[in-house]
């Protein structure tokens, strides 16, 4: 197996304890369904970008090839769930035990362990501008769906300016806009940063 794809199942690897374990502890403490736990944890972005980095790197694991320009929006959203974390909401958590290592699996070393394999594996030199517009796709869909399901189903905002009910339509918009141009600006960085770092990867051989 080479270094890029034990990095990569080592990382799949963590990904899956991670969210199994909350999914399970969801169920334990709460006494609920699987449906209900699953349901629960996934209306979180942060479950969402960290589960498609896990499906990622495990098909990577079993030999798959996944584009530099798909790996890169992947890192954009884990970066975004990182830096949107520490900034904002860091502060206001105060875990113990197992709820204090999965909190630090999803918002740092996932993240952390995915932008050292992008760096260190991932072709980013073709990476071009135009690529952060595909890029934008899953955060959208991520607030269209966490509204859709808030409105329709249990009304429950994962977030608090998603809250279309309480915001209405103008300010809920406006948010998301705003959410879509910083997502746009460290996506430029990532490109920026790609081109500059060369044609290969760090390690010769690995490219995607």
């Amino acid at each position: 197996m080479t270094a890029k794809r034990l990095c990569a199942a080592l990382l799949a690897l963590a990904v899956c304890v991670t969210i199994v374990t909350r999914i399970w502890l969801r169920i334990d403490r709460y006494d609920v369904g699987l449906i209900e736990a699953l349901a629960f944890n996934f209306r979180y972005f942060t479950i969402w970008t960290n589960t498609l980095v896990g499906l990622t790197c495990a098909w990577v694991a079993l030999g798959g090839r996944e584009p530099a320009k798909v790996q890169g929006g992947l890192l954009l959203s884990i970066a975004m769930v990182a830096i949107v974390y520490h900034v904002l909401l860091a502060h206001l958590r105060d875990y113990r035990g197992i709820d204090m290592v999965i909190d630090l699996m999803l918002h740092t070393l996932i993240p952390l362990g995915f932008a050292c394999y992008w760096l260190a594996f991932v072709r980013k030199a073709d990476l071009r501008f135009p690529d952060i517009l595909p890029w934008l796709v899953l955060p959208l869909l991520y607030c269209i769906v966490a509204m859709v399901r808030a409105g329709f189903f249990d009304g429950r905002y994962p977030y608090h300016f998603l809250n279309l009910a309480e915001l209405g339509p103008l300010r809920t918009g406006i948010n998301i806009f705003g959410l879509l141009v910083v997502f746009s600006a460290f996506g430029a960085m990532i490109v920026f940063a790609g081109q500059k770092l060369g044609h290969r990867p760090a390690f010769a051989g690995t490219e995607s």
